[in-house]
């Protein structure tokens, strides 16, 4: 390996890392900060979810902005995940970019939702039914905006799909993306329940979704992790 593929593996290796230290500071601040692994019960009524602003008013803004932070850190991981997918896909990059696209702007699908959770906790005097306002304009596309993360796993699927040889990326990841992206697809009926399974904080909308990005999260980086340091093979 001569120096200049050293100098492009240390930074594709940065980048990479820098997915787990956002994912590490969003959970601090996300889970730990602002005490929202279990999100508060849609069913809530206006009076329930102002207490529970009040309540932690200084965890919620410090964890917030933890997560904001947080999140933006995974940029460089989508970008990794990208110069891989070109080693397939050649000069020609359309799959690489898509997914490149919609992994940037996912990522504002985790800071847009958690800004209006920062401003129902910005003015806590102000009327409750306005705070569960800020509060569902949170939560709602937090948890329901799936079909990005989707055609950004199917993305990926193609492109493990096609790279024959297995260099990249194995066969088996595009399997896995295909059906991380229709496990995420129960969090479209979240707009149609306040309880069970498919309310935003259910079974199925919350925990299983959770569940999968997590694993995807994990899966990817080491498959990519793999990639990057035999690039040169």
């Amino acid at each position: 390996m001569n120096r200049e593929e050293s100098f492009n593996t240390s930074t594709q290796m940065l980048c990479l890392w820098s997915g787990p230290i956002g994912i590490g500071l969003w959970m601090i601040g996300f889970v730990f900060a602002a005490g929202f692994i279990v999100p508060p019960p849609p069913g809530n009524s206006a009076s329930e979810i102002a207490q529970l602003y009040a309540e932690n008013l200084s965890g919620i803004r410090i964890g917030l902005l933890l997560t904001m932070i947080g999140a933006t850190l995974t940029a460089p991981m989508v970008a990794s995940i990208t110069a891989q997918m070109k080693r397939i896909e050649g000069r020609y990059s359309p799959l690489s970019y898509t997914q490149l696209g919609l992994g940037m702007s996912g990522i504002l699908l985790f800071i847009i939702p958690v800004m209006n959770m920062q401003a129902a906790a910005f003015r806590p005097e102000r009327d409750v039914e306005l705070i569960r306002l800020a509060n569902d304009l949170g939560w709602i596309p937090f948890v329901g905006v799936w079909s990005m993360a989707a055609l950004q796993n199917l993305a990926i699927a193609v492109s493990a799909f096609q790279d024959k040889t297995g260099r990249v990326f194995p066969r088996w990841v595009g399997y896995f993306n295909v059906w991380t992206a229709l496990l995420y697809c129960p969090g479209s009926l979240l707009y149609f329940f306040k309880q069970g399974p498919f309310a935003w904080n259910g079974l199925l909308s919350w925990w299983l979704v959770v569940a999968v990005f997590c694993t995807w999260f994990i899966v990817m980086f080491f498959v990519v992790r793999k990639a990057i340091l035999t690039q040169s093979d």
